[in-house]
């Protein structure tokens, strides 16, 4: 299999594709509209800002994730950035061990940038974070979920 990490920056035709999948993993049971995380994914693709940057995880030229490299994505901790957030898999995707490849992609990118320390939170994936390194360092509840912050350092 041949695997290429993209930036939606860089090639504006997935902003479909990316956001419907953030709709999909992050929005659809919180209520908000496709129409607006789509026109959101749209102006976050355009903006010539140095982040937030989504990358999509090509399998043969087919995407099969994204995740985006945020300036900040919990706003109960803001002195802690940049983060990495929206690690999503599609359905038949999943269990290949692509969020570990799209965590590693992220994680070259960030370096390219010179960033030297990523942040995120999750509620159910920290064995999977762990296995690519991370620390968890907090746990936090916010609306009602308990969630794990990690950290990782190059």
């Amino acid at each position: 299999m041949t695997y290429c990490i993209v930036s939606t920056h860089d090639h504006s035709e997935l902003v479909p594709v990316t956001g419907r999948w953030r709709w999909q993993g992050f929005f659809k049971e919180r209520g908000i509209a496709l129409q607006d995380v789509l026109r959101y994914e749209r102006e976050r693709a355009s903006s010539r800002e140095h982040l937030p940057r989504t990358f999509v995880l090509l399998e043969e030229r087919e995407p099969v994730g994204m995740v985006t490299l945020a300036e900040n994505d919990l706003e109960i901790r803001p002195n802690l950035n940049p983060w990495l957030a929206d690690l999503y898999v599609a359905e038949p995707f999943r269990g290949r061990g692509h969020g570990l490849r799209l965590v590693q992609g992220l994680e070259a990118k960030a370096r390219e940038k010179g960033i030297d320390r990523l942040w995120l939170f999750t509620t159910g994936a920290a064995k999977l974070y762990a296995k690519a390194g991370w620390i968890a360092v907090e746990t936090v509840t916010r609306q009602g979920d308990a969630m794990t912050i990690m950290n990782r350092e190059f």
